[in-house]
């Protein structure tokens, strides 16, 4: 019958709820380098340190390109060292040309870019592919709740590659040195201290959870507990660096509110400070005499004339 037959589908189909996961709360030092990564209680905490740097590390890489993508898109490609930051009044006096990548239609008040950009329309492409990525490695994407994969950054990745092929077919007319070829060639240069570029190597990290290092022989499990529907913060933290600081025991927003009302209680108190004390005699209910006054004559003024008559 049609009832036994969809009943059979209904069991043969899977599950369109996914398995609760473990939600780690990432953060390093900067509160920009936040986000949210699921996992669950049976990874090695070893497999764990090397996929949450991974991911940190790619999403450090999407915020660069996103940077040097929209720099592409609105000044052209980077000049050759020799020639960077010469303006065209020293243009003048230099052999060198500073103009040599073409007559700039856009240029660079910095010097550093040739000041050439591709056609309108497909740096509005660059534009905002850059910003669509920016977008999905946000740290906003903490404070909704939205979980960051190493799948989504890639995308992003290739998304971006993908707008400067348009621009720059086969990299022609984009020099090797150009810092977002660099990127998308993996030959960029990190010192891994500057914003953007405090790349991690899980061989020297350290991954801590409750003010506890987790040790790499170790699963998350003997640390957490089994419960999958658990969401803990991680501190990625490098192993020259000791034991990060440990997390406040009230949350951001709570913390503002108790500003706040102390703030409130705070200006109260002066208020009554700068206060006479006797400034409330002047209000009517403080007169001594009022009773006297509503009872005598209705509270009418009396007027006295010589020789005691009214």
């Amino acid at each position: 019958s049609s009832t036994q037959g969809s009943s059979r589908t209904d069991r043969a189909s899977p599950s369109p709820h996914p398995a609760a996961m473990v939600i780690i709360d990432v953060k390093r030092s900067e509160k920009k380098n936040e986000f949210l990564y699921e996992t669950t209680v049976k990874i090695g905490v070893q497999d764990l340190l090397r996929e949450l740097c991974d991911v940190h590390n790619l999403r450090l890489k999407v915020l660069r390109l996103a940077v040097t993508c929209k720099e592409l898109a609105k000044h052209g490609p980077i000049r050759p060292e020799e020639t960077r930051g010469i303006s065209e009044s020293l243009n003048n006096i230099s052999e060198l040309d500073v103009n040599a990548y073409g007559q700039p239609t856009n240029p660079d008040e910095h010097g550093y870019r040739t000041g050439c950009p591709p056609p309108p329309e497909v740096a509005d492409v660059l534009t905002r592919t850059a910003e669509e990525a920016e977008a999905a490695v946000s740290v906003e994407l903490v404070a909704q709740r939205r979980t960051l994969e190493r799948e989504t950054i890639q995308t992003q990745i290739d998304n971006m590659r993908g707008a400067v092929m348009i621009a720059y077919p086969a990299y022609h007319r984009l020099p090797a040195y150009d810092p977002t070829r660099m990127e998308l060639e993996d030959k960029e240069e990190l010192d891994g201290v500057t914003d953007l570029q405090a790349v991690l190597d899980w061989t020297h990290t350290n991954l801590w959870w409750a003010g506890k290092e987790l040790q790499m022989s170790s699963t998350l499990e003997q640390y957490i507990g089994r419960n999958e529907k658990t969401k803990i913060i991680a501190k990625l933290a490098p192993k020259s660096a000791g034991a990060p600081v440990r997390e406040p025991r009230i949350d951001e927003n709570t913390h503002k509110a108790m500003l706040a009302h102390y703030y409130k209680k705070q200006e109260e108190q002066k208020k009554l400070q700068s206060d006479e004390d006797d400034s409330y005699l002047d209000a009517e209910w403080a007169n001594p005499k009022a009773l006297k006054s509503s009872l005598v004559g209705g509270g009418r003024p009396i007027n006295w004339r010589p020789g005691g008559g009214r």
